[in-house]
């Protein structure tokens, strides 16, 4: 006879392509493993995909933040706008989270980058790699608007968990956008989050992994060109479109297979049995290349700032290839990415989990 949960914890994830539930499930995962009742909050295909990921939790849908993208990406002028909106949305957000404390006796509260998602009653704690905005030079010196709207949500929290490794006053991997104080105790960087593990014992037997992401339009702008030269790239290819809501497979050729979604197991199963990796310069994606040691080709989404600071950033360092989406002809850049060596060390989330849960565990009484 199984024990019933004796903790509950209520974990919101945000809706901003599929990174932020991706690189959640590790630690969702492990609140069940541990036998928490698990309360996830989240929105659009960012649910979708976490009621099939973890049918076992419950469920709770918060309102979307609704970041919408043009042809040509989001504009800071364009954001800067939303801001009251997103204030009102975070504030919904917040009376729903209030609610259902008061319906359900809930023992702590993880935000993965929900800024209204916290009690002042409960341990609350926040997850993001971006403790400040990255902005277009042309507006480098505003960028402190955005830190500072960052750093007054985080004083809401207990604890803002970064998913990185230290490296000096920032993250290895996430560069200047968790570069914090010295002195600033609530930041910690206890390692990375990836839902896809590295497996040792498998064949890599696809030439090519392109894996498409993020918020409409770009996730479609970005399929459309993918489809458009994927028959230019020899060998075995394999194509996932990042769509929870679709089941959906075609194979148009006999070496070409095209996923509208994967789940986490398979994505796990492909990623490991393919030699090169093409990919949105997500942090998710960087965490899972990271923890796996893969070859990659970056495609950040256009007018995404911090994505295309972290394709710089590494195509600097030498590790990876990267390219613009209205630049991008497949055949050619994945031949250039093949030469690049990949993440210099590999990461593991397993040490990382190891790490967090006395954090998160240690401000609850006995």
């Amino acid at each position: 006879m199984e024990s019933a949960p004796t903790r509950t914890v209520f974990y919101a994830v945000l809706n901003m392509g599929l990174g932020h539930a991706t690189r959640s499930l590790p630690l969702i995962r492990e609140f069940l493993r541990r036998r928490w009742d698990v309360f996830v909050g989240s929105s659009g295909r960012s649910l979708i995909f976490l009621r099939q990921e973890v049918p076992e939790a419950r469920f709770v849908e918060l309102p979307d933040y609704g970041i919408e993208y043009s042809d040509r990406g989001v504009g800071l002028a364009r954001l800067m706008t939303r801001v009251p909106e997103l204030l009102r949305i975070i504030a919904r957000e917040r009376r729903i989270v209030e609610e259902l404390l008061l319906e359900d006796e809930i023992d702590l509260v993880v935000s993965d980058h929900r800024y209204g998602c916290y009690c002042d009653t409960v341990p609350s704690f926040f997850i993001s790699h971006q403790l400040q905005l990255i902005a277009p030079p042309l507006l480098r010196p505003v960028e402190f608007v955005g830190r500072g709207f960052h750093r007054w949500f985080h004083r809401r929290y207990r604890h803002v968990i970064v998913p990185d490794t230290a490296n000096g006053r920032e993250g290895l991997i996430s560069g200047r956008l968790s570069r914090v104080r010295t002195d600033e105790g609530r930041y910690h960087f206890p390692g990375i989050l990836s839902s896809i593990s590295r497996r040792a014992d498998v064949e890599e037997d696809i030439d090519l992994l392109v894996s498409i992401s993020g918020p409409e339009p770009q996730r479609s702008a970005l399929e459309e060109i993918v489809r458009r030269q994927i028959a230019d790239v020899p060998g075995r290819r394999v194509v996932a479109l990042g769509l929870p809501e679709s089941t959906q497979v075609e194979n148009p050729e006999s070496d070409l297979e095209i996923y509208h979604h994967l789940d986490r197991g398979r994505m796990e199963e492909l990623f490991n049995r393919s030699r090169l990796i093409a990919a949105r310069s997500g942090y998710s994606t960087l965490m899972e290349l990271a923890e796996t040691g893969k070859k990659a080709l970056f495609i950040p989404t256009p007018g995404q700032t911090e994505q295309l600071y972290l394709a710089r950033r590494f195509q600097r360092m030498g590790w990876f290839h990267a390219v613009r989406q209205q630049e991008l002809d497949l055949a050619r850049d994945a031949e250039i990415a093949d030469r690049y060596p990949g993440f210099p060390r590999r990461l593991a989330t397993a040490e990382t989990i190891e790490r967090l849960f006395p954090l998160l565990t240690g401000v609850l009484p006995a």
